[in-house]
């Protein structure tokens, strides 16, 4: 069983934090904008571009069309148009093979089988309601306490970081108290540093930036560890100089 974090019922936990952030943001690129029925195409493509930097132009496009004209129709509460919208725009997309080649174009069909006879099922009943109280009880019960080092990577002391990087305790401090560097409270008073933003000795670039958007430490270290489905991280993406896209994505998931 995965660890869970013991503080199940604390609003404030940075796992709940992130978890609600992420699907805040996801919810929000599903629409493209504040504007729910003017879902533009160009909106969704600046946002897949955004997330997905090594992406072919051409997938994006395709995907960022079909994501805003499904979510157009959606939107408007009518899910048999939506179905409609994604057939047509495969039945439009695949009209043409597309092909390096000049006057390689082959037509291509889309064949449509019938689906038959719609198989009718029912679950099982869901059981006796509990008490929200008692169903955080039962959950905390199976939940291990999750230590710092755990999701947060290997972490130092000041003391630690002075005699293996060089760096002063009286700079460390002045960068913890003014958000260029991430200082995890263990305890009451001992701050304790993630030693992955650090490079050469000083703050990985565009981490300070990161942090005035996000705010609390600990949710922003987490949500720049966490990995992406793709593999990687936000953290790794700063530290292959791809600041700009790390904090856009930052901005789409805490601003």
């Amino acid at each position: 069983m995965r660890n869970l974090p013991s503080d199940l019922d604390n609003p404030h936990n940075p796992h709940e934090i992130v978890r609600r952030r992420r699907a805040a943001g996801m919810a929000r690129d599903s629409v493209a904008g504040p504007d729910a029925l003017d879902i533009r195409s160009d909106d969704v493509l600046a946002m897949l571009r955004r997330r997905n930097p090594e992406a072919e132009p051409e997938a994006l496009r395709h995907t960022a069309g079909l994501m805003a004209a499904v979510g157009r129709a959606v939107e408007q509460g009518d899910v048999v148009r939506a179905m409609h919208v994604v057939l047509d725009h495969l039945k439009a997309e695949g009209s043409v093979s597309r092909s390096s080649e000049p006057g390689d174009e082959k037509p291509r069909k889309l064949i449509l089988k019938p689906l038959g006879a719609v198989e009718v099922s029912r679950g099982a009943a869901p059981g006796e309601t509990i008490d929200r109280r008692d169903g955080l009880k039962q959950l905390a019960a199976c939940a291990l306490p999750l230590k710092l080092e755990d999701w947060a990577g290997p972490l130092a002391g000041a003391g630690e970081l002075a005699a293996n990087l060089g760096i002063a305790r009286s700079t460390l401090q002045d960068w913890r108290r003014s958000g260029a560097i991430v200082g995890l409270l263990k305890g009451t008073r001992k701050h304790l540093f993630p030693l992955a933003q650090f490079v050469d000795g000083r703050p990985v670039a565009g981490l300070a930036e990161v942090l005035a958007i996000v705010g609390d430490p600990r949710t922003a270290w987490l949500w720049l560890v966490e990995p992406y489905v793709r593999g990687g991280s936000p953290l790794e993406d700063l530290k292959r100089g791809r600041a700009a896209s790390v904090i856009d994505a930052a901005r789409d998931d805490f601003a």
